[in-house]
């Protein structure tokens, strides 16, 4: 008898245990190598930098050829995706691409063409 109320005692205990798991937030925020792919002017890559302030997002680009502001950068956190516009020699480039854990997918497109982009995030150091 003693075994079962020990038993009974030990079930209970552990049915009534609740694991609390963080819910981790979804963002574009961080630094991120991408690489840009198929452009009339050749492939690209650098760095992706996303930085939030005051809830307001920003970023930069960089490549060999230096560095571009992204203006009118948005993240629908529904969908996962980031979009956002780049002045690149006059013209208007737009950043559309969707996360996905620790990278992003999409394209950047000007004038009708759609270019493949491609992030992933950097490591913390």
């Amino acid at each position: 008898m003693q075994k079962f109320i020990y038993l009974f005692t030990l079930i209970m205990l552990t049915s009534c245990a609740t694991v609390k798991t963080k819910k981790i937030a979804v963002t574009p925020v961080g630094d991120w190598d991408y690489t840009l792919t198929g452009t009339p002017s050749g492939d690209y890559s650098g760095i992706l930098s996303i930085i939030e302030k005051e809830k307001v997002l920003a970023a930069t680009i960089k490549s060999s050829e230096g560095e571009l502001p992204l203006t009118n950068v948005n993240f629908d956190k529904a969908t996962s995706v980031i979009t956002g516009n780049l002045n690149y020699q006059g013209t208007i480039l737009a950043l559309n691409a969707t996360l996905s854990g620790e990278s992003l997918a999409g394209t950047i497109s000007s004038g009708g063409s759609e270019f493949p982009f491609k992030a992933t995030r950097k490591a913390k150091v």
